[in-house]
């Protein structure tokens, strides 16, 4: 087993920073961080290639597009099912306005994030789009009543 560690602090450095600024040029970051602008693109891409960084993205506030109701919803698998778990996880990370979706542990099995324009969106998502998909035994929804970063 390597003790190596898949980044160093210049490489904790970047990522930190490019977390909170994904746009910056490469000359800000070089400035902000105090490594050199040929460094910052040689790490960049190597953290690209590697998978580290998987893509570049954007933050969106869905409230302001018009999705006021965002929610977790909780999914119990129906083991009994044609469909295997990741290929349900696959078709539920497919469908509008899923912002993401996990396997995890504990009473649930699967966690989808989602944002709907109004409750009753909300309500045909859950009751006509995720109870009619095979693999899917029950739902529980927790609605985001306020959200911080």
């Amino acid at each position: 087993m390597s003790d190596k560690k898949p980044v160093d602090e210049k490489d904790a450095t970047l990522i930190e920073f490019l977390k909170k600024n994904g746009r910056a040029k490469i000359g800000d970051i070089s400035r902000a961080t105090d490594i050199p602008r040929a460094t910052i693109f040689e790490r960049i891409n190597k953290l690209t290639e590697s998978g580290i960084i998987r893509n570049f993205t954007v933050d969106l506030d869905y409230e302001k597009l018009g999705y006021s109701v965002t929610s977790y919803i909780m999914i119990s698998y129906d083991p009994s099912s044609e469909t295997k778990q990741e290929d349900l996880c696959v078709k539920l990370s497919r469908l509008e306005n899923v912002i993401g979706v996990w396997i995890i542990s504990g009473e649930w099995d699967i966690m989808i994030l989602t944002v709907q324009r109004s409750i009753r969106e909300m309500s045909t998502f859950v009751v006509n789009t995720l109870r009619n998909m095979d693999g899917i035994l029950r739902t529980e929804t927790f609605v985001v009543f306020q959200s911080f970063r």
